[in-house]
């Protein structure tokens, strides 16, 4: 595998998680499953069709970036 597989990989594996977990970031394990239930968030929480990403994943991306042209 090729090193810029693996490094696409983490961040598509990053954001993918981001996206996945964003509906409930600030929530404690109460209001979670109140909210979702017994088995707590199981797939994700659409907003128009879309999975909604955080900062923390756009910053990544932006210090991905900076990093690609540094050593381009």
């Amino acid at each position: 595998m090729r090193e810029h597989d693996k490094f696409r990989g983490c961040i598509f594996g990053g954001a993918v998680g981001d996206a996945f977990g964003y509906s409930v970031e600030f929530m404690d394990i109460d209001q979670i499953l109140y909210k979702y239930g017994e088995t707590g968030i199981d797939s994700y929480d659409l907003k128009n069709g879309i999975a909604i990403i955080s900062d923390d994943t756009q910053m990544t991306l932006f210090l991905s970036l900076g990093i690609i042209y540094k050593i381009c």
